[in-house]
């Protein structure tokens, strides 16, 4: 036995510990979408300029809260600086990973506004997706009821768009972005945004709150990545990539 219990003493260092886990991020956003693929580019260089092996599951953002909330999972991509409140088994990571801004797309040239404020004098109909609270709350007081309405998914709102069945879809921009890129809508050139409203919403990683530490430094390297450019730059590839399919 004391043989054995001096073999291990001897034993080189790599040997005797564990091989690292990897660090888990859960998103939404499957690796196939435009944001799916730009989002996970950019964390496995911010992780490996860390040191750090990074796995990434797919799953709906309700379970993705729970998981994190539990440990289970490490952390998850995106959520709204607002999110820790609500969460305090979690902590904001403090360096934006983005911005996004709503909007109303159009597909006709011909319409024109210069504020939303303006909506009211139009005798436009419009469609905004449900659980897009700002587009409800904001359309609602300029839209009459009988000319705005709700609907389940992107790929809806630009369907109906391209059909002609109404004139403007509220969205958030990255949405809109994130099925244009997809297969169906690949060649369609013709949706536009018409304006932006409100304030731009920065969008944060959040990490289980054991790893508070390695938050500050993901945070450093997000700000190194900016400032190099290559948060844009992985955009754009990703973009190019697409494209060409």
């Amino acid at each position: 036995m004391a043989g054995l219990l001096t073999l291990f003493a001897v034993l080189p260092s790599q040997v005797r510990s564990q091989p690292t886990h990897p660090f888990v991020m859960a998103t939404d956003q499957p690796e196939s979408t435009y944001e799916g693929k730009w989002q996970r580019r950019t964390y496995e260089e911010a992780f490996k300029r860390l040191g750090i092996p990074i796995e990434v599951i797919t799953m709906p953002a309700q379970r993705g809260t729970v998981m994190v909330d539990s440990g289970a999972a490490d952390g998850q991509f995106l959520r709204v600086f607002a999110y820790a409140d609500a969460h305090p088994e979690q902590v904001r990571v403090e360096e934006p990973i983005y911005d996004v801004v709503f909007g109303l797309w159009v597909s006709k040239p011909t319409l024109h506004l210069t504020r939303l404020a303006d909506l009211g004098a139009t005798s436009w109909t419009g469609i905004y997706r449900r659980g897009v609270e700002l587009c409800q709350h904001s359309l609602s007081p300029l839209v009459p009821a009988e000319r705005l309405s709700s609907i389940s998914t992107e790929d809806v709102g630009l369907r109906m768009l391209l059909a002609g069945r109404v004139d403007f879809y509220c969205e958030l921009d990255a949405s809109v972005q994130n099925i244009l890129y997809q297969p169906e809508f690949k060649n369609v050139t013709s949706i536009h945004p018409l304006l932006t409203f409100g304030n731009p919403v920065p969008l944060y990683p959040y990490l289980n709150k054991k790893h508070a530490e390695l938050g500050t430094r993901l945070a450093v390297v997000l700000r190194q990545m900016k400032a190099e450019g290559l948060l844009e730059r992985i955009r754009r590839q990703v973009r190019d990539e697409l494209r060409s399919q």
